[in-house]
């Protein structure tokens, strides 16, 4: 009786250590699960080679595995995702004679199986198409057209497709650099809430304000319809703050970041301050911000010669920023960098080398510490994460 109730004893124990190492494989595949992103990188590329790539992103160890890639498009150098991650957009940074302008693509993308198929094109209306971004409701784009000088409003299909331009707004005027000879627009930014858009021009230096109406994505201008930035700064990328009550510019040819306040169709210039080392004599050229999902820390790039990302913390009552400290990028050319949503990761594409350098990011202090992870993709100026199912 006692062999018997011994071998019963065994067999429960056997059962319970069987269902509690069921249950750690379900929490460990649910945590890595749950630190698992899609990281999509938009490429200077002709249409013959790869240039949009997908990879897996786990935030558990750094790591990143290649899912896909698609040809086919000329120098799709930025992207943007809409609001259920269905389907990408990308410009086709180029030009034509008669200024139809780069073009737009959209793509489907497949959450499951990590791959993107083409749906349509259209013309961008200007030429060299450096930015896309879309409203919140996901029926409207908004391209930057660099050397056209203008802004393009596309509609957005049911099916995901990208409509002809319902819109072309054209800058005019010069500013007072070399690179400023005629209007540029570079960056289109709507509000996280309500129906404005940012629009900067590097060539005029002004933040310019329109007003969407959402029911036919017409824009109009603002009232003022422009805030004035410092002369030769070139502003360049716009982000705002989490929650929205504050927006943040990134000047390329002043070095130069500038806080504002934002209300409803209005901004106030509450702080500028320069992103360049004391006494620095090199060549400005600032590329891009983001903040941590937080809302604590401002990051922002400066390309050739100086090659890092600097960091700054931001008060919380005043959204002023203040210095911390500077990393090197190990690249060349940071054009574009991204925070993995849960904060863990800062990831930086490099234009001008071949690889994509990843830093692991302290969430109490922002520092930064390079990894040895890398991801071998050239020409990296744009990169874009959702999570992955």
């Amino acid at each position: 009786m006692k062999k018997i109730y011994s071998l019963m004893a065994g067999s429960f124990l056997l059962l319970i250590c069987s269902i509690l190492a069921n249950q750690a494989y379900a929490q460990t595949t649910s945590m890595q699960s749950d630190h698992s992103f899609y990281l999509f990188i938009g490429t200077y590329a002709p249409a013959d080679s790869k240039g949009i790539f997908v990879y897996r992103f786990n935030t558990t160890d750094g790591k990143a595995s290649f899912v896909s890639a698609v040809s086919g498009i000329q120098n799709p150098s930025f992207l943007t995702l809409s609001p259920d991650h269905r389907f990408l957009y990308a410009v086709s940074e180029t030009e034509t004679h008669d200024n139809r302008g780069g073009q737009v693509y959209a793509y489907s993308f497949d959450q499951g199986t990590g791959t993107l198929h083409y749906i349509n094109k259209q013309w961008s209306k200007g030429n060299d198409p450096c930015n896309i971004s879309m409203d919140k409701t996901g029926k409207w784009l908004f391209v930057a057209n660099y050397n056209g000088g203008s802004l393009s409003v596309f509609p957005v299909e049911a099916d995901g497709s990208v409509g002809a331009a319902i819109q072309t707004i054209e800058h005019h005027g010069h500013g007072i650099q070399p690179q400023q000879t005629t209007a540029h627009i570079h960056c289109a930014l709507p509000a996280p809430e309500g129906n404005d858009v940012f629009v900067t021009d590097l060539g005029l230096d002004r933040v310019y304000t329109y007003e969407l109406d959402p029911a036919t994505g017409k824009l109009s201008p603002g009232d003022p319809p422009y805030t004035e930035v410092t002369k030769g700064s070139g502003p360049r990328i716009l982000s705002f703050s989490p929650g929205g009550k504050n927006l943040y510019l990134i000047q390329e040819l002043g070095g130069e970041l500038t806080v504002f306040k934002y209300q409803p169709g209005k901004l106030t210039t509450i702080q500028t301050l320069s992103n360049l080392p004391k006494d620095y004599q090199g060549k400005i050229w600032a590329a891009d911000i983001h903040f941590s999902p937080d809302g604590r820390f401002l990051y922002a790039a400066n390309r050739d010669d100086l090659n890092d990302v600097v960091l700054y913390a931001v008060d919380k009552a005043t959204g002023k920023l203040t210095y911390v400290s500077r990393t090197p990028t190990e690249g060349k050319t940071p054009r574009y960098f991204t925070i993995t949503p849960d904060g863990r990761f800062l990831i930086v594409g490099h234009q001008n080398s071949d690889e994509i350098v990843i830093f692991k990011r302290n969430a109490e202090t922002g520092a930064l510490t390079l990894t040895k992870q890398r991801i071998g993709v050239p020409h990296a100026v744009c990169l874009k994460m959702v999570p992955a199912p």
